[in-house]
């Protein structure tokens, strides 16, 4: 999706958001294809839009409440009708790691409770929104040019690309290669609901470390355009993201899991 210039220029001077909207669809999908079908059968019609509208709830929440603008395609009209999915009860937004461990992991808990509330309830529309949030969270938080502040990846930028106003993290984030993960099986992460949140923010900060040691290699190549060059490593946190996010699922999804 194309973003007005007026829209543009705030998001330039506003936190940066993170993936596009089709990576944030592919890596969604690439999770949900690994899942029993039996699991993606309690989700039933809900499982498209979840991949096609829900997992981009966060940024469609922001681009509402902050700038009052309301995207033409399919999905949400007001910041209002999303906003029980992506900010908490006491008002902590949910869209990404915020690099708080204990705000980070309230998010997931929040997330996860809601997911197996509206599981038991048979409530697959409820349950297919808070897992896209689920999906948004896991997929931002893995996104390469969060590796680091935007300080630092402006000194990380070639001073041509800087005099040409090269948007490095735009370009990184706009594209993913499109990937399937089925011959993978998902896992269970064993523990309660705040053992699980703590393996999974253990894993997004793990995959966002690999981001930060390749982070040069991928801004030298966002700064030329190097598409071929930025796929592998864009795939690989794209990867990554889905798995972390189809084993979260799946433990959520588990008849008789630990999660409780």
């Amino acid at each position: 999706m194309r973003l007005p210039p007026w829209l543009l220029a705030l998001l330039l001077v506003a936190p940066c958001p993170a993936w596009d909207t089709l990576p944030h669809q592919r890596i969604t999908r690439a999770a949900l294809e690994t899942l029993p079908k039996a699991q993606l059968r309690r989700l039933g019609s809900e499982a498209a839009p979840l991949i096609e509208i829900y997992c981009i709830f966060p940024d469609r929440y922001e681009e509402m409440q902050r700038y009052g603008f309301v995207r033409n395609s399919p999905g949400p009209r007001t910041a209002a009708e999303i906003q029980p999915y992506c900010v908490r009860p006491d008002g902590q937004p949910i869209h990404g790691a915020t690099g708080d461990r204990e705000t980070d992991a309230k998010s997931l808990v929040y997330l996860f409770e809601r997911i197996r509330t509206n599981l038991s309830a048979n409530r697959p529309g409820e349950v297919a929104r808070y897992a896209g949030v689920l999906a948004h969270f896991i997929e931002d938080s893995l996104s390469p040019p969060h590796a680091v502040d935007a300080d630092r990846l402006a000194e990380m930028t070639p001073v041509p690309a800087q005099m040409a106003r090269v948007n490095i993290h735009a370009v990184i984030e706009r594209s993913i290669p499109e990937f399937t993960m089925v011959e993978r099986a998902p896992r269970v992460l064993a523990g309660r609901q705040a053992q699980v949140a703590d393996t999974v923010l253990a894993q997004c900060e793990s995959g966002a470390a690999q981001n930060r040691r390749d982070l040069s290699a991928m801004v030298n190549a966002a700064a030329l355009h190097d598409e071929r060059t930025l796929d592998p490593y864009r795939l690989r946190a794209g990867r990554k993201a889905a798995e972390i996010l189809a084993d979260a699922l799946f433990t959520l999804f588990q008849a008789g899991s630990v999660v409780r």
